[in-house]
């Protein structure tokens, strides 16, 4: 991960035949057996040929996608960045602009079983929590992370002004859900499958009850409802 952490730019990644439906379902093949090597040995001792092995392919066929290491755990990363980014938005244009279901629909996302799969979550962190890693993380997840915490910050002001919640300042209420969110993600790399999704996303609601009990506290309660 040296190569990595020093890069003043990020390479996109690059593969032959993007057009064609073969090679695109190929490369597939390798960001998914990636992830899963990834998810098992972590950054460091993932290697071509480990992700070759996983994919059932030589390590020639791996590198005539991705010549490097690098270029193929930055194709992870991105991958798993733009599915999280198409779940962020295309939960808030379901919402129809409604500042509670928006934020109830940013809930269900964070917690959609493709995004919290053990394995993507698991990569998530590898890349945080390895420092040599962390620069690339920021540099490809640095202004995705800052537009999810913004979307709730604003959706939290609309709440509080249309609610009178004057005392609530939204940057507090808008870090307190992103950490309750990231802190149930956590709980996925403990409890792996047997994560409770729809207990982590009760307790996000009953947070946002707790603040705004005039939106959130019927809202949540038939939301729950409507889900068993």
């Amino acid at each position: 991960m040296a190569n990595i952490a020093n890069q003043d730019k990020v390479r996109q990644p690059t593969s032959r035949g993007r057009g064609d439906r073969r090679a695109q379902a190929r490369r597939r093949q390798i960001i998914e057996a990636a992830v899963a090597t990834v998810a098992r040995l972590g950054l460091s001792r993932t290697t071509i040929e480990q992700v070759a092995r996983m994919a059932k392919v030589s390590p020639g066929t791996v590198m005539g996608y991705f010549p490097s290491k690098d270029d193929l755990l930055i194709a992870v990363l991105h991958d798993l960045a733009e599915e999280f980014d198409r779940a962020r938005r295309a939960a808030l244009a379901a919402a129809g602009g409604e500042p509670a279901a928006a934020l109830s629909a940013l809930i269900d996302a964070n917690f959609d079983p493709k995004l919290i799969e053990p394995r993507k979550v698991a990569v998530w962190y590898a890349f945080w929590g390895e420092a040599k890693a962390r620069r690339t993380y920021m540099a490809i997840c640095g202004r995705l992370d800052e537009a999810h915490l913004a979307d709730q910050r604003r959706l939290c002001e609309r709440l509080i002004a249309a609610g009178g919640y004057s005392h609530l300042d939204p940057e507090a209420v808008a870090l307190g859900l992103n950490g309750v969110m990231e802190g149930l993600w956590q709980s996925v790399l403990v409890e792996g499958r047997r994560f409770d999704r729809g207990r982590a996303q009760r307790l996000c609601r009953a947070f946002l009850a707790g603040l705004f009990p005039q939106e959130f506290g019927t809202h949540a309660t038939a939301h729950r409802k409507t889900t068993h």
